[in-house]
């Protein structure tokens, strides 16, 4: 063949052993086409590839370097590569398996939003792929809704299929297979596969788990996180924006709980985020796994064929779908087929989406007693447990507010809770509370007497203090002539907002100085640094402790001149504990 842009014609065959069946797709890279084997007369997919690619030197020998490393990759849903080559004239090809089923975008665009047991089941298919292909040394650097495709194996369970090796790449070569274009689909590109990583370090297996996670995220809500017209436009998203919600994508799901963080977990920005490998993001996804016994097969769902049973594959679907109306509209169709079963299904369906609507633990606990062995009865407890916490936490936040308007709004959430009868008596105490403070001394007294133990106890004792002190002039006058550190901080915390409130802070710094050098006087223990402390602070409280310090100091002063033994014992009997007791011990004893 040539190095022409032209389709192959069928008929065609291809280095003499490759039969051209017909085109199947044109992408970036070039044109895939159904091929026949000729002398093996097995279909495949052949891919072509543009032949300008191959005028780059380096291009060409990275392109054989990881072609050899693909045709190493053998796993059920990667697709084989039998086989790849350079031919005469520069253009080249490679020869993967040839695969007869449906693209997830294909699904998608006929079918609309995947079922979540679809999605999580073709997640975790495509996950076993990648995490052959990365502990192979190989990247996939294309993981879109174009590259996985939906087949069945020979006993006719799904089969998920990573398709497009042609841009996989050496884990551990630094050099892109071209420098001046992205490799791959920018709707489905990491930040660090647009660029966005430092000069140091390489791209690894979590870019193809940040594309999986878009694939699995437009699955299960039917639309892309990220949409634009162009490729710049995804680029810049890629790189600035946060995924929306699901609840912003697509309000009218409704998703087990836990499950939208482990998708958006994929998607950080920062890939140190990310799950660290494709066994750890699967392992995130098992609690989410269908209920299912087997994989879906040719008969479930919108992956039947022609020739299925029609009640059996709206069945199938309607398990799948796992929602209220989708059972109704099996039942109403169908009413001969699954009657008691399905009746069973709605019932619970029913029961378990009025408690999702009241999310509360009664709700959620009155569900599980009817149907605690039912299939949803694991996300049933899940949410049974987090409406607890819920309102265990709920019920912290009102007791550490202390407030009507605070207990009166966990009661409008929690009116049949198992605190809510704790809460009404806090109701009517903070009511009590705010009424007698309003009044006067007595009405306190009396609400002491009704709510001895209640939240509000201490508050309504603080109070009284308050009021037994007198105004905010008498207190302020009461704690200066105490002059003490005690005096000064009663009076800060009964009137945190007094006039005073500056004078006393400034008080207590002062206090806290002379306390300092109270202490250096101690530690000098002359009766000169004593002197100079009684001259510092006249007004002190600490006088009488100052001056039986100084007498000490003048009659340790009057041992040492006169240092005899029976002087030092006199001393020690009158100052057991003093200042200088250890020196006149020793003195003693001399």
């Amino acid at each position: 063949m040539s190095g022409s842009s032209n389709s192959l014609a069928p008929g065609t065959v291809l280095d003499g052993k490759y039969e051209i069946i017909g085109l199947l797709g044109v992408g970036g890279m070039g044109e895939a086409y159904k091929a026949r084997h000729v002398h093996l007369d097995a279909f495949r997919c052949v891919k072509v590839m543009k032949a300008v690619l191959m005028s780059d030197d380096s291009y060409r020998q990275r392109f054989l370097r990881e072609a050899q490393l693909a045709t190493q990759i053998h796993h059920p849903n990667v697709a084989v590569m039998h086989d790849f080559s350079i031919l005469g004239d520069g253009s080249s090809y490679m020869v993967t398996e040839f695969i007869d089923g449906t693209t997830v975008r294909q699904w998608e665009a006929e079918n609309g939003r995947f079922p979540l047991a679809l999605a999580t089941e073709v997640a975790m298919q495509v996950l076993a792929g990648l995490d052959h292909i990365h502990r192979r040394g190989l990247l996939h650097r294309d993981v879109s809704a174009d590259n996985v495709m939906l087949a069945f194996d020979a006993d006719d369970h799904l089969l998920v299929k990573i398709i497009d090796l042609g841009v996989a790449k050496d884990i551990n070569s630094k050099a892109e297979i071209t420098s001046d274009v992205y490799m791959g689909n920018p709707k489905y590109m990491s930040p660090e596969q647009l660029g966005e990583i430092p000069e140091d370090e390489v791209l690894d297996g979590r870019t193809d788990l940040y594309s999986l996670g878009i694939v699995l995220y437009e699955m299960l809500t039917g639309v892309p996180p990220f949409q634009s017209r162009t490729p710049q436009g995804y680029i810049v998203k890629h790189l600035t924006q946060v995924p929306p919600s699901f609840d912003e994508a697509n309000p009218e799901l409704d998703f087990p709980l836990g499950l939208e963080p482990v998708v958006l977990r994929a998607l950080e920005k920062d890939r140190a985020r990310r799950y660290p490998s494709a066994r750890v993001f699967a392992e995130a996804l098992v609690p989410f796994v269908s209920h299912m016994p087997t994989t879906f097969s040719r008969t479930e769902g919108t992956l039947v064929r022609s020739g299925a049973n029609p009640p059996e594959v709206a069945w199938a679907a309607a398990l799948a779908a796992d929602t209220y109306a989708a059972f109704r509209e099996y039942r109403a169709k169908f009413p001969a087929h699954h009657a008691d079963e399905a009746d069973r299904v709605i019932e619970e369906r029913l029961a378990f989406d009025t408690a999702s609507a009241m999310n509360t633990e009664a709700a959620w606990s009155d569900y599980l007693e009817r149907w605690g062995s039912d299939r949803h009865a694991a996300a049933a407890t899940e949410r049974l447990n987090a409406a607890k916490i819920r309102e265990e936490t709920a019920y912290s936040v009102a007791l550490m507010a202390k407030n009507a308007a605070a207990w009166a709004a966990f009661l409008e959430e929690f009116p049949d809770g198992p605190l809510s009868a704790h809460a009404e008596d806090h109701l009517r105490e903070t009511h009590a509370f705010d009424d007698a403070r309003k009044k006067d001394r007595a009405a306190l007294e009396e609400f002491l007497h009704n709510w001895p133990d209640g939240i509000l106890a201490k508050d309504a004792k603080q109070r009284l203090t308050v009021l037994d002190a007198g105004d905010d002039a008498r207190m302020w006058d009461a704690a200066k002539r105490q002059g003490t550190s005690e005096a000064l901080h009663a009076y800060l915390k009964a009137r945190p907002d007094g006039v005073w409130v500056a004078d006393a802070r400034r008080a207590l710094a002062r206090l806290a100085i002379a306390d300092g050098d109270f202490n250096a006087a101690f530690e000098t223990g002359t009766v000169n640094a004593w002197d100079d402390w009684f001259e510092a602070y006249p007004d002190s409280p600490r006088h009488d402790d100052a001056r039986r310090h100084r007498q000490e100091a003048v009659e340790f002063d009057m041992a040492c001149k006169l240092d005899t033994k029976v002087l030092w014992r006199a001393f020690l009997k009158a100052w057991p504990q003093g200042r200088h007791r250890l020196d006149a011990e020793v003195r003693s004893k001399e």
